[in-house]
């Protein structure tokens, strides 16, 4: 997560890019590379769902990962919509309609809807569309 567990002496020294930038820019990123960034996604959720409450990003989508291509660190960025599980403004539909889970637009859902809008993150990077 942006902000958590970096490393600032590698901050600023290369230029961060989203995994599909990333992607088309560099044709030969490997399948072990994009699990690399998986895992690095999935462990920054999972120390947000850890937080009590837990925090939904609710507009987890490629534009909001980013990758340094100097070091291959990942960081989730944009909090904007975020909110907190059982806060009131939790019931409202926010987010990018392509990443957006199934269960959003029915007002009741909970931090798994960013393990959905990841699923997608990761199709996006694998087809690179």
């Amino acid at each position: 997560c942006a902000g958590h567990g970096g490393d600032d002496e590698h901050e600023g020294k290369a230029a961060a890019s989203t995994p599909l930038r990333f992607r088309k820019k560099h044709n030969k990123v490997g399948m072990k590379a994009m699990r690399g960034w998986a895992i690095q996604i999935l462990t920054g959720l999972e120390y947000l769902q850890s937080q009590e409450p837990s925090i939904i990003h609710r507009d987890l989508r490629c534009d909001n990962i980013f990758i340094n291509g100097h070091d291959g660190q990942v960081k989730i960025g944009d909090f904007g919509l975020a909110t907190f599980l059982h806060q009131r403004k939790t019931r409202s539909i926010k987010g990018t309609l392509e990443f957006m889970a199934p269960e959003l637009f029915t007002g009741n859902y909970n931090e798994l809807v960013d393990i959905y809008s990841f699923g997608i993150c990761m199709l996006e990077m694998v087809t690179c569309e």
